[in-house]
């Protein structure tokens, strides 16, 4: 007696990839850098005054008085 086999052959799902190309300003990445920059020259600037001792606003005069000191 003969047998019959059923088949089944699925074929994957067609997809379609649309690659568009960007209408932007092309010196935006170049104003980017700049930005990045200036901005990190800024926090070096900024925060490099606020720890430095040099300069005319980083020294504090203290007069304390003679202290001797006895075992």
């Amino acid at each position: 007696m003969p047998v019959e086999r059923e088949t089944i052959v699925e074929r994957p799902v067609e997809r379609e990839t649309v690659v568009t190309g960007d209408s932007g300003n092309p010196l935006g990445p170049i104003i980017g850098i700049v930005a990045a920059v200036l901005i990190v020259v800024l926090l070096f600037w900024f925060f490099g005054g606020m720890f430095s001792s040099g300069g005319d606003g980083g020294a504090v005069n203290v007069d304390l008085p003679n202290v001797t000191v006895t075992e």
